[in-house]
């Protein structure tokens, strides 16, 4: 999977703190058809059924491996950005507008909350995957009478809430994770030129499905320091997830952003 490095940049930015779900590295591909051949000699030796579970050096994800999937709920979160969000008389402000600084300025943005659901325990075994689509309009505009670089970037986080990870801390900086653990899917990232009076709409849509997944019993261990018996227990217990959607932008004059994540689990 490709990233550049003004996208990692970016998401690393947006995201202090926060993985990037999706993220997978398989064994080498020397060691993974070595043990393969190992496995079909011993086989045909009679040493080792064909039916005996295969290694994460074999199939690069073990412990879902042969496992059905199943459909565990819907997430769409919505955001819009505004050179004005001055509410209508008598109208509360919308906690999904963020409005635009001007331009040429640069606007960060961070709209929490824009949408969450809650799994009940043993929902999955050991895999929580998603299938995100963005559908993300955007208006660029420039009106300052000189050429200007624009800059649409996106990314959608998932706090992951459980009690299993009360009292724990992450391995690598020791921070408590607090109940929750947070991960970034990026979206997308686009910028060019504008001369001055150009004036134009693009429609951003594409899906990131699964890969290394949102969470897993393997990463829970390997990333997140947890023990065996505790991941297990991770997917035991009710898991919460609540979505996030930030970015950044320049010379954009108006955006409507919906993130849709299909969540399933093994």
């Amino acid at each position: 999977m490709f990233r550049s490095t003004l996208f990692l940049a970016f998401a690393a930015s947006l995201a202090a703190g926060s993985a990037l779900a999706d993220e997978f590295q398989s064994p080498p591909a020397a060691e993974s058809l070595a043990k393969a051949r190992q496995a079909q000699l011993a086989a045909a030796r009679g040493g080792v059924s064909t039916a005996a579970a295969p290694t994460v050096e074999e199939v690069g994800d073990a412990d879902s491996f042969g496992r059905g999937v199943k459909w565990l709920g819907l997430m769409s979160g919505f955001a819009f950005l505004s050179t004005d969000c001055t509410p209508p008389p008598g109208e509360p402000a919308d906690p999904n507008c963020v409005q635009l600084n001007p331009a040429p300025g640069f606007t960060t943005f961070v709209v929490p909350d824009v949408a969450a659901i809650t799994l009940p325990g043993k929902s999955a075994e050991s895999l929580l995957c998603h299938s995100q689509t963005p559908v993300t309009s955007v208006v660029y505009a420039n009106n300052t009478g000189a050429r200007q670089q624009y800059r649409f970037q996106l990314l959608a986080s998932y706090r992951i809430e459980s009690e299993v990870l009360q009292g724990l801390n992450d391995p690598n900086t020791g921070d408590p994770y607090n109940g929750a653990i947070e991960i970034g899917i990026g979206n997308l990232v686009d910028s060019g030129y504008l001369e001055p009076g150009d004036n134009f709409v693009k429609q951003y849509t594409q899906t990131r499905a699964c890969i290394g997944g949102m969470v897993s019993r393997r990463a829970l261990v390997d990333a997140y320091g947890l023990t065996a018996a505790q991941a297990r227990q991770f997917f035991r217990k009710p898991i919460t997830l609540r979505m996030t959607i930030r970015g950044n932008a320049r010379m954009v004059d108006a955006a409507s952003i919906n993130v849709g994540t299909r969540v399933t689990g093994d």
